[in-house]
């Protein structure tokens, strides 16, 4: 839940032993390993710079090694940060939706569609919504679309994909017949941790991606229509805030 803090004594992700836990111990006894490796790569672009180029080639070549090294370290790190601390991924997401707010759009948390249960996040623009949910794995599983079909390491989560795009169709079809007029659902993974294979995959009506791509895709797929405003207060009135 948006809001929730880490520290609370039910969070299994801070628990000794939790996968974790364990991750965050590997990752820390293997940080010298990492540290070595980058200088002996560095070293050998300095050495092999200097000997065929110049030297300052050499060193450059090392300092650009080193920087594209370590921001992608740090990316990783990022991504994988919401599963570290066992957390849903809703807040991160709510920020990267913030974006849209700014550019017209509207965005509502946490509502319950009926039959359906609580959806994460719902944008709203020109004659369409997209239903934003959010999805958290380790850093070690990998994620591929294959056909249509969503592989998370060798599980095919065709099921869960299906239950998405009903809510989509059910959403579709109760903002249409309360306005009259068509609005379009769709459905967007926000990825949390994991490896996808690529920046955006495409599974039978739902589509995955990183948390930060998903302001620009909404954009892309935008067009003139209906005034938001006025599909929100439908909205509103259809899906409850959870909880209520």
């Amino acid at each position: 839940m948006i809001g929730d803090s880490i520290y609370r004594e039910s969070n299994p992700a801070l628990v000794g032993g939790s996968p974790q836990q364990v991750h965050e111990m590997l990752w820390s006894a293997e940080r010298d390993k990492r540290m070595r490796f980058r200088a002996i790569v560095a070293g050998l672009l300095v050495i092999i710079g200097w000997k065929f180029v110049s030297p300052w080639a050499g060193v450059g070549a090392a300092a650009a090694y080193l920087v594209v090294d370590l921001a992608m370290a740090v990316a990783r790190r990022l991504s994988s940060s919401v599963w570290r601390q066992g957390l849903s991924g809703e807040r991160r997401t709510a920020r990267a939706l913030a974006l849209l707010e700014r550019r017209g759009y509207r965005v509502l948390h946490r509502r319950v569609v009926p039959g359906h249960g609580t959806v994460a996040h719902i944008v709203i623009g020109p004659s369409r919504v997209w239903l934003v949910e959010n999805e958290v794995y380790d850093p070690e599983t990998d994620l591929v679309a294959i056909k249509g079909k969503l592989f998370v390491g060798k599980d095919v989560k065709t099921h869960v994909n299906a239950k998405l795009e009903r809510a989509a169709t059910d959403v579709s079809e109760m903002l249409s017949g309360a306005l009259s007029e068509p609005v379009k659902a769709a459905v967007i993974v926000a990825v949390h941790g994991g490896r996808p294979k690529m920046t955006r995959m495409t599974a039978g009506g739902v589509v995955l991606m990183r948390p930060w791509r998903v302001p620009g895709f909404v954009r892309r797929t935008s067009g003139p229509g209906m005034d938001p405003n006025e599909i929100t207060r439908t909205a509103l009135y259809l899906f409850g805030p959870a909880g209520s």
